[in-house]
């Protein structure tokens, strides 16, 4: 049996505190209060009828102004507080927002000074609020720009934003940490500087040489923020892809903009006669993201394909014509994959196929091309090939009698590369992959890029159900019952499937069915019996799978606990094979306290070396 060793990861979440006070606070009424107005309302039921209306009203009265003066501390009450440290500052930073600037603004300032970088959040919170009131905290705040914590750098450029403090000294700071990594400063500074109407001839060469030294893993995040901000970054990027220098980056991010770049395929267009190709490439790349409403460039982007000298320009102007959706295009790239370039050849055969959907000739002609091309050596030339035959939508009789031939090659390679392209792709093409199953000669292919997809790909769970019952052969079933495993908890409409397979007359039959209920853990319940009594087989492994499956499926089972603690604690020192001890400990641990018992088995097997016991120790004397 192969079980893999799982271990279910949890994310922690490591929230930030936020320490915002209850804007309610003021008007709760201590206990104090409640007792004496209970106090009270004894004395009134004594006293005369004239008098009940004369106290009410007098209580009445007394409970208003205590209430109000609780809900409405005076500014001074409040300036003392911002002092005190702790909450109480904290909360002070946030009611002074109801004060008159000329006395909150400079109090608040003081405030960006403290050591405490929690009060410094608030302060800059709250002194955005007051706007180009607070321009007296520019320099502060630009100092903080600077701070190691980043809730204080995030707040500091977004109060700067508020205060539209647009100083020659803050620009580079905020452009600066537009590439910063945490994502809530680069937010805040990028919304800031979409606020604060600086000189683009100023600031493009900053973000220009910014991106250019920035670290390589940054420059998406940084690119894929600016796109996010949608039609405010439009009167930038426009400007941008007028500039030679900042062109490139612009049509980066017009390509992460996608459809909403439309307002710039005019700049977009100009673009195509920029000196260097890489700019050309990616401006056709962002007119190709845009698709059909880019066709307003359409003839510059044939004039592109025709003539540039630049190969992966021409690559780029064929996934532009591709993509606007115009027949128009169709002559000149029938003309282009005829020629001698395999890769351009490549694309567009996939273009002409995708301008002409109805033509069944040009779909069979493109869709035998791309998956010869998935056998080629270069794995660009794959990735490409995988990538437009996914979203060639070719029917699927067209393309199965194509894939097969492909698959028949000698050259395991061949399967290979396919293989892996395929699942690259990712389970957005799992529909044409599971009617691979109903095909003799691809349903292996189909179970491993499956079962390569795992929990992404539950919807496969009824066809590979379907596969499992009308399959004689024993080795498939067994690749299908490890992929069902691989789905896991998403698999279990496959329970009553796989559990006759627990009594098959074949061990590994037996072995995989078993370590597939034991994924899909306690919706597997119906098989526990059938699973309980594989624990006193006469083979050791048995036992072993046994007990690992029921670890998973019913730990909580008076019966399990009983049964199947005892056999796991037995192969902790087993060595034939090399991953049974340590999954032996990983199972143990979801018994929790019910497998104390063991603890000394499981020291011992720490001792000896197994990582996953000493592991399971720690969390069980928790």
């Amino acid at each position: 049996m192969r079980i893999v060793s799982w271990k279910r990861c949890r994310t922690t979440c490591d929230s930030q505190p936020t320490s915002q006070p209850c804007p309610n606070a003021g008007t709760l009424i201590d206990s104090d209060t409640l007792d004496k107005q209970q106090e009270l309302i004894s004395m009134i039921s004594k006293l005369e009828t004239a008098m009940i209306a004369r106290l009410f009203l007098f209580s009445a009265a007394m409970l208003v102004c205590s209430t109000l003066s609780a809900a409405e501390p005076t500014t001074e009450q409040l300036l003392t507080d911002l002092n005190a440290g702790g909450d109480k500052s904290y909360a002070a930073a946030d009611q002074l927002t109801n004060a008159p600037a000329n006395v909150a603004v400079p109090a608040l300032i003081t405030a960006l000074g403290s050591i405490d970088e929690e009060l410094q959040r608030h302060a800059a919170k709250a002194i955005a609020t007051f706007g180009p009131q607070a321009k007296s905290a520019n320099e502060t705040l630009t100092k903080l720009l600077d701070s190691p914590i980043p809730k204080v750098r995030a707040y500091s450029a977004y109060a700067l934003g508020k205060i539209n403090a647009g100083t020659n000294e803050v620009m580079p700071k905020l452009i600066k940490l537009v590439a910063d990594r945490d994502a809530m400063v680069r937010h805040e500074a990028l919304e800031s500087l979409l606020k604060i109407d600086a000189d683009p001839e100023v600031s493009l060469p900053i973000i220009v040489k910014l991106l250019e030294d920035a670290d390589p893993a940054m420059v998406l995040p940084i690119l894929t923020e600016m796109a996010e901000e949608g039609d405010k970054a439009l009167p930038r990027l426009r400007i941008a892809l007028k500039n030679p220098k900042a062109a490139y980056w612009a049509c980066l991010v017009a390509s992460e903009m996608g459809k909403s770049a439309a307002p710039v395929v005019p700049e977009l267009t100009s673009v195509l006669d920029n000196k260097d190709p890489e700019t050309r490439m990616h401006a056709l790349i962002a007119l190709g993201e845009i698709g059909p409403e880019a066709k307003s460039s359409i003839d510059r982007v044939i004039q592109t394909l025709q003539n540039d000298p630049v190969p992966a320009v021409k690559y780029s102007a064929a996934f532009a014509l591709a993509s606007m959706q115009d027949t128009k295009a169709t002559e000149v790239l029938q003309k282009a994959a005829e020629g001698n370039d395999a890769f351009l050849t490549l694309i567009s055969y996939y273009a002409v196929a995708k301008l002409n959907p109805e033509d069944k000739e040009k779909m069979a002609t493109a869709a035998t091309f791309l998956i010869e091309a998935m056998k080629n050596e270069n794995p660009n030339v794959r990735a490409a090939a995988a990538r437009c035959l996914a979203n060639l939508n070719a029917p699927i009789e067209m393309i199965q009698p194509i894939m097969v031939e492909a698959l028949n090659d000698a050259d395991p390679r061949v399967v290979a590369n396919i293989t892996e392209t395929v699942v690259k792709l990712g389970p957005q093409v799992l529909p044409r992959v599971v009617n691979g199953l109903k095909n003799e000669k691809l349903k292996w292919f189909a179970v491993s890029i499956i079962r390569r997809w795992g929990e992404a790909a539950p919807d496969a769970v009824g066809p590979l159900v379907d596969a499992l019952k009308s399959s004689d052969d024993q080795e498939f079933q067994a690749e299908v019952l490890m992929t069902l495993g691989a789905i896991g908890e998403k698999a279990s409409s496959a329970v009553d499937a796989i559990q006759p397979l627990l009594k098959s007359d074949s061990r590994p039959l037996q072995l995989d069915a078993m370590y597939a209920l034991g994924r899909i853990g306690s919706a597997a319940s119906p098989a526990k019996d059938d699973i309980m009594a594989l624990l006193v087989s006469d083979d050791s492994f048995t036992q072993f799978a046994s007990a690992w499956a029921l670890a998973h499926i019913a730990p909580e089972d008076p019966d399990v606990v009983a049964k199947a603690i005892p056999v796991l604690a037995k192969h902790l020192t087993d060595k034939s094979q090399d991953y049974i001890p340590g999954e032996a400990a990983n199972a143990l641990v979801l018994f929790g306290e019910k497998a104390n018992s063991v603890l000394p088995q499981l020291k011992e097997a720490a001792e000896a070396g197994n990582q996953a016991a000493a592991d399971a120790v720690k969390k069980l004397t928790m």
